[in-house]
């Protein structure tokens, strides 16, 4: 799942390109970039107490913690 977000949202490829380049149905990639965005979101909620705004943005400022799997 991992692989389908860092190819989608940190390397820039559309959604339709990751699941050409993996071999995988592109209602699948959709799914599971959802999914690992909703993981990604919660660990900073969790770690250092960003919310989310009106437009489901997340606001707030990392929180360097020693024992934080997110900021560090």
């Amino acid at each position: 799942m991992e692989i389908h977000y860092f190819f989608s949202d940190i390397k820039g490829l559309k959604q339709a390109e990751v699941a050409n380049q993996l071999h995988v149905s592109l209602p699948t990639v959709k799914s599971q970039i959802q999914r690992a965005r909703k993981m990604v979101a919660q660990g900073f909620k969790d770690c250092c107490g960003f919310v989310e705004n009106d437009k489901g943005v997340l606001i707030g400022e990392i929180q360097e913690k020693k024992d934080c799997k997110i900021c560090n």
